[in-house]
């Protein structure tokens, strides 16, 4: 069991802090410029959650996440408050069968840009067109394809909304609350992304 197929505590979003990183090696050449090399084909993502005034019920809850994911050793769903939502992301064009598509998200800036596969899909917030038609379909919320009931209509682009989450694990093999009262602790959750 590498993956949990549980998303850790949904409502964590107020203090929420996370983002991609990528890995550059910068050289500084004689002249005095420098140049680049991409180390890393896609970014990593890095989470943190500020858990304040926690409830016994909700420590008691994020406690057992860490200890049945044992620490750093499983992966789980989390939501990135940050960049959880696709709308209109052109992902295929119809070819007459019902080959399955990939979810995926576009990140564009000026000519650069970024495909984004997308392979934990929240299931009941797909929604897949096709000239803007809605296609009935399937979604495998673990891999994020996508399978039409009836061929993909050819030549067509095919378009989706979804939300999705992330296959994450915990950043350490260590983890601490701190009391505030009888009732109540804090913590800090700090993730990493898998693949």
């Amino acid at each position: 069991m590498s993956f949990i197929d549980v998303q850790i505590n949904a409502k964590t979003n107020i203090g929420f802090a996370g983002g991609p990183e990528w890995r550059t090696l910068v050289v500084q050449m004689a002249s005095g410029r420098n140049r680049r090399r991409q180390e890393w084909s896609m970014p990593h993502h890095k989470y943190t959650a500020d858990y304040t005034t926690l409830r016994p019920q909700d420590q008691n809850d994020i406690l057992a996440a860490f200890i049945a994911a044992k620490g750093q050793m499983h992966t789980f769903a989390m939501r990135d408050w940050n960049d959880y939502r696709a709308r209109g992301e052109v992902i295929g064009e119809g070819d007459g069968t019902t080959a399955p598509v990939q979810l995926i998200k576009n990140y564009t800036f000026g000519p650069a840009s970024y495909v984004r596969t997308i392979t934990l899909p929240v299931e009941r917030s797909v929604r897949v067109y096709q000239g803007g038609v809605l296609v009935p379909s399937t979604v495998d919320r673990l891999t994020g394809l996508v399978t039409p009931d009836d061929p993909w209509e050819d030549g067509v682009a095919i378009t989706a909304d979804f939300d999705f989450n992330v296959r994450v694990r915990f950043a350490s093999d260590y983890f601490s609350f701190t009391r505030d009262s009888n009732v109540s602790a804090q913590t800090t959750v700090e993730l990493v992304e898998e693949f």
